[in-house]
């Protein structure tokens, strides 16, 4: 390897609203996965928070080979606003299971 391939790339000066969509993002993927493991577990039982739990890392290695980092430099809020409504929907089909 040369020392240009081990430089780290600059990164710029984040604004307030990435840092907002950063942080809702963080917010939001592990609720989400929480909430899809004890959804499987209240549908199906055991087997199914197994299930859950596979979803939440399928869910998440599908984010990071989208974006190439889990937290992106250019996060746009058209993807962290399909994030919140897919946990909107898993919250609702949790509570009405209950």
């Amino acid at each position: 390897m040369t020392h240009a391939q081990n430089t780290p790339v600059p990164v710029g000066p984040t604004t307030t609203s990435q840092d907002a969509l950063a942080a809702t993002l963080a917010a939001l993927l592990p609720l989400g996965g929480g909430l899809l493991i004890m959804l499987g577990y209240l549908w199906i039982g055991v087997f199914g928070a197994i299930l859950g739990a596979a979803g939440a890392v399928g869910w998440a290695f599908w984010w990071r080979n989208k974006h190439k980092a889990f937290f992106p430099a250019d996060l746009r809020g058209g993807s962290v606003g399909g994030i919140g409504a897919l946990v909107a929907v898993i919250a609702v089909l949790l509570f009405i299971s209950i």
